[in-house]
């Protein structure tokens, strides 16, 4: 009684051992899951910052300067 007969082996045992492997518990994909954000928030961030020193938000200010290099004002 101490082993199971040849008739009960799961074949798809071998198939199915990656699910328990470590890698793919949740408590490993979290931890794993934060270098990646900070260095995606850290890439927004700067892209932010750019965009907010380099691309005036004031439209009228554009138009006024592209009046003036034109010579219509």
């Amino acid at each position: 009684m101490g082993q199971m007969p040849q008739l009960y082996r799961d074949p798809w045992a071998a198939r199915e051992a990656w699910r328990k492997h470590p890698v793919f518990s949740n408590k490993f994909m979290f931890r794993n899951f934060m270098p990646g954000f900070a260095l995606g928030a850290a890439a927004f961030g700067a892209y932010v910052a750019v965009d907010s020193l380099f691309h005036p938000s004031n439209i009228e200010k554009l138009k006024e300067e592209a009046k003036k290099q034109r010579g219509e004002a």
